[in-house]
């Protein structure tokens, strides 16, 4: 089969990290680009993070283009506390390794990439959203056709019925930009969402990297996972962490067989002034809006096999 051409919308933190290194090295995508936006850490880190793992596993042809450096109206708030002070834990991806040739970043911002493909190959691209929305909404805001100009846009973000992991009802991604979230769902730009309720069906643990062979690559990780795992300890109590997106980039492209349940909703985002509620999910019954493909239920044991694989593959691919 023809390799899936995908843009990766990444705010390049821990399990974003994993994601990228996944969606690089497997060969059923092809990856046309990845844009960044801010959210888990500032802009100027998420470039530099992002440029970096590409580099790592050999892959300094795909662009790498800036996005949003702030929420559309709110300001930014990051998590240094989940994901360490530049968004890999306790690594630091600074690119002193001079053997590392450099990523050349393109100059045309993330809306206007989205757009160029679109123009080039209409109804061709997927978008995987790992991070806010802010990117997504900039453009269909200035008149990029993001509804039906795509194949489809796959979104990490959200919860349902899971507690939420920013506050009670709140998921992350959604949070940190509830108004480009809403209006994404409003637009019907996004068509399938992993919410909490299917990213948290699985815990990894430091243990089972021990699957995943011995290079410098994989040495990385286990120090950006220990971090996250650290986190998770303290935060929610569990001997793991939970690796939102590329639970989200196997369940939608690689592996979908492993979600195993799914609804169909209009959603919509709290957008109100009560940081308690913005950013929660809620159905939207008034009509005017179209459903988005909800994911809530995962194979775990499954999903786990399939992400260590991957993962293996990824640390052990030619470059790093």
């Amino acid at each position: 089969m023809e390799a899936r051409p995908i843009i990766l919308d990444v705010d390049t933190g821990i399990d974003d990290m994993v994601a990228l290194l996944i969606a690089a090295t497997a060969p059923e995508l092809n990856l046309r680009g990845v844009t960044c936006v801010a959210g888990n850490v500032e802009i100027h880190h998420v470039a530099r993070n992002t440029a970096t793992i590409l580099q790592m596993v050999g892959r300094q042809d795909v662009p790498v283009s800036i996005g949003a450096a702030r929420p559309l109206v709110r300001r930014l708030r990051t998590a240094p506390e989940t994901h360490g002070p530049t968004g890999t834990g306790y690594v630091e991806l600074r690119g002193e390794d001079k053997a590392l040739r450099s990523t050349e970043f393109t100059a045309v911002p993330a809306p206007q990439y989205f757009g160029a493909h679109i123009d080039r190959h209409p109804g061709e691209m997927t978008i995987v959203a790992l991070g806010p929305l802010t990117n997504l909404a900039v453009a269909a805001r200035v008149g990029i056709d993001m509804t039906t100009g795509l194949r489809e846009v796959i979104w990490m973000g959200g919860t349902l019925r899971t507690r939420g992991n920013t506050t009670e009802t709140g998921e992350w991604n959604a949070c940190v930009d509830p108004e480009a979230a809403d209006e994404c769902l409003a637009g019907g730009v996004v068509k399938r969402i992993f919410p909490l309720d299917a990213t948290q069906g699985l815990v990894f643990t430091l243990d089972d990297l021990d699957a995943v062979p011995d290079t410098p690559l994989a040495g990385i990780v286990r120090d950006a996972i220990r971090f996250y795992i650290a986190f998770h300890r303290e935060s929610d109590g569990i001997d793991g962490c939970y690796l939102h997106d590329p639970v989200t980039l196997i369940g939608s492209l690689l592996a979908p067989d492993l979600v195993t349940e799914t609804v169909h909703e209009a959603l919509a985002c709290d957008t109100g002034a009560d940081l308690q509620a913005a950013g929660s999910l809620y159905r939207w019954t008034d009509g005017g809006r179209p459903t988005a493909e909800i994911a809530t239920m995962i194979d775990a044991d499954g999903m786990k096999a399939e992400l260590l694989a991957r993962l293996a593959r990824a640390v052990a691919a030619p470059g790093t």
